[in-house]
C-alpha cells in the first residue's frame, strides 16, 4: 500500500499540475457537498473544514448536507442519482467508499461503477490501544498473550463491518491469533467499556483514545501506518513492531457522479488540493487527527482501486453481512 508520506507527497507534488481551463464558467452557483454520515462526527467535520476551505478557490460557497442513515448508503445512494453538474459532491470515508460495497449484498448503486474520484482529502491514523492492567509493553507481548488464550481476551467497535471492527480482524488474522470480538453502537460506549474492564483492547483513531494514553489508562502499542506519527512519536508502528505489512486507517475524499464531466472533475480537484494545502485549513485538520493529503482525480482513483484490493479480503474473512 502507499505509504502516508507518499500520499502526502503525490498530493503536493501534483500542484505543479496545469491550472484547468476547461470550465471557465464553473461553479455559477453554490456546491452542495453531501456527507452519508450524521452530524457532529468525523466525516462531518472535515467535510465542513474542506468546504470552507474550497469556496474561495471556486468563487462559490460549498454547503455541506449531512444525509445519514444505514451505515452511509442513503446519503450515498442520493449523490449517486444526482445530476452530473459538477453541483452535487460527497464527503466518503472508507467505509462508504469501500467497505459498504463489500458488506451489502443489495445497494441501489455501485460504488465503483457510479462515482468517479476527486481527490483524497485527508487521512486518520490508528493506534492499538490495551488497557493499562494487561500486562504487555510490546505488540509481540500483546500477540504472545492472545496467542497463549485464545478468545480470552476481547476488542471493542463501534458496530460489525466498520473499520474499527475490521482494522482489529485484520490484526488478529495478520497475527494468528484469535480474540472476541464485542460490537458496540459507536465508539463512546466502547472506550468507556474499555476503562470499565470489560473489554481488552481496541483500535481506534488517535485522538479519541489518546488522553486515555496520556493518563495511563490505556496503553498504546502501536500506531497503524506505515510510518511513526507526531501524536505517538515514541509508538512504534505495528508493522515495524511485529506484523510487516498491516496498514489501516480512516480516510476522507472527495466523490462526483460518474458521468461528471472531466474538466468539472479537475476544476475541483483543483480547489480540493489548494484547499488542503492552505495553511489554516491544513493546520486545523491536523489537530483533530487527520493528516491533508491533497491528491488529484487520476493518483485517488488508483489509490482508491488498491482500497478495494485491500479490503475484500478483509470482509470476506471477517464474515460480516450489514444486510
Amino acid at each position: 500500500m502507499r505509504t502516508l508520506i507518499a500520499l502526502a507527497a503525490a498530493g503536493w507534488a501534483a500542484l505543479a499540475a496545469p491550472a484547468t481551463a476547461q470550465a471557465p464558467d464553473y461553479p455559477t452557483r453554490p456546491v452542495r457537498m453531501v456527507v452519508p454520515f450524521a452530524a457532529a462526527g468525523t466525516a462531518d467535520i472535515v467535510a465542513r473544514l474542506v468546504a470552507s476551505c474550497m469556496a474561495p478557490f471556486l468563487g462559490q460557497p460549498v454547503v455541506v448536507e449531512n444525509r445519514g442513515g444505514a451505515g452511509g448508503t442513503i446519503g450515498t445512494d442520493a449523490v449517486a442519482k444526482s445530476a452530473p453538474d459538477g453541483y452535487t459532491i460527497a464527503l466518503h470515508t472508507v467505509s462508504s467508499a469501500v467497505l459498504n460495497g463489500f458488506l451489502y449484498k443489495n445497494l441501489p448503486y455501485d460504488i465503483r461503477r457510479d462515482f468517479a474520484a476527486v481527490s483524497q482529502v485527508g487521512l486518520a491514523p490508528n493506534v492499538l490501544a490495551i488497557r493499562a492492567e494487561i500486562p504487555a509493553r510490546t505488540v509481540q507481548d500483546f500477540i504472545a498473550l492472545l496467542r497463549a488464550k485464545p478468545g480470552g481476551y476481547s476488542y471493542g467497535s463501534s458496530g460489525p463491518g466498520t473499520i474499527l471492527h475490521l482494522s482489529s480482524a485484520l490484526f488478529t488474522r495478520m497475527a494468528g491469533v484469535e480474540a472476541t470480538h464485542v460490537p458496540y453502537r459507536g465508539e463512546g460506549p466502547a472506550i468507556n467499556d474499555m476503562m470499565a474492564g470489560n473489554i481488552d483492547f481496541m483500535i481506534n483513531v488517535i485522538p479519541a483514545l489518546l488522553p486515555f494514553v496520556r493518563d495511563g489508562r490505556f496503553r498504546a502499542l502501536g500506531v497503524s501506518t506505515a510510518q511513526r506519527v507526531p501524536l505517538l512519536p515514541d509508538v512504534p508502528t505495528i508493522a515495524e513492531a511485529g506484523l510487516p505489512g498491516y496498514e489501516t486507517y480512516i480516510w476522507h475524499g472527495l466523490f462526483a457522479p460518474a458521468a461528471t464531466p472531466g474538466p468539472l472533475i479537475e476544476r475541483l480537484a483543483d480547489a480540493a488540493v489548494k484547499a488542503v494545502r492552505e495553511p489554516g485549513c491544513r493546520q486545523r485538520m491536523v489537530e483533530i487527527g487527520v493528516d491533508p493529503v491533497g491528491s488529484r482525480p487520476a493518483e485517488f482513483t488508483a489509490f482508491w482501486d488498491q482500497q478495494m484490493r485491500y479490503w475484500g479480503p478483509v470482509v470476506q474473512a471477517s464474515g460480516a453481512t450489514l444486510d
